[in-house]
């Protein structure tokens, strides 16, 4: 019996300790699945953002910002351990000179309706944090559409559903048009996978 308890006490230790976003993970497990549903194929999506000089405003309109060029969307919330580390890695990245500072880079908040504007700004958008982004940062608010380029109006999708439910961290690169050319799950910072991404978005 003892020995029993000894090791529920160790899994349940070991789980705590697991690094990772955990409740988003759990979250995305909920989402409605997009296999079957007929989602648009141009996408744009208009939000509010963290409000700083470097987000261009205190909304932003991905397309009208993009102005015919790619951008890369990474996807985070804000205890994903994931997202902190793909976000310091490009950081650093930027700081180093490895890639631009001008690099088309936007992130969007994943879950608005599990975490507050002001966790999010806290997180990825306040000078003394090491996961500050020197980029734009989009905090849609619950419920919001995206919009359906095709048709010119908000989809019937919320704009985690019309994305296809992204992943955090993940990255969806759209060109110009709104198409999504590529996408990618890669939970933990990978400088290679990261230039990779930055030679397709500059194509």
């Amino acid at each position: 019996m003892r020995m029993k308890f000894r090791l529920a006490c160790i899994a349940i230790v070991l789980l705590i300790m697991l690094p990772g976003c955990t409740t988003p993970r759990a979250m995305e497990s909920i989402d409605a699945t997009t296999e079957e549903m007929d989602l648009p194929t141009r996408l744009n999506l208009i939000s509010d953002t963290a409000g700083r000089d470097i987000d261009r405003g205190l909304q932003m309109d991905i397309m009208s910002d993009a102005n015919g060029s790619n951008t890369l969307l990474l996807w985070v919330s804000t205890g994903c351990s994931g997202c902190h580390d793909w976000t310091e890695m490009i950081v650093e990245s930027m700081l180093n000179g490895s890639i631009s500072n001008d690099t088309r880079l936007v992130t969007i908040h994943r879950y608005p309706s599990f975490e507050s504007r002001e966790e999010v700004i806290e997180v990825y958008a306040t000078e003394n944090s090491t996961t500050n982004s020197l980029w734009p940062v989009m905090i849609p608010e619950d419920g919001q559409s995206a919009i359906d380029l095709d048709e010119d109006i908000l989809t019937d999708y919320d704009f985690q559903t019309a994305f296809g439910n992204p992943a955090t961290p993940s990255f969806t690169l759209i060109n110009g048009e709104g198409e999504t050319l590529w996408k990618n799950k890669q939970y933990w910072a990978n400088h290679t996978l990261l230039l990779d991404a930055i030679e397709l978005l500059n194509e």
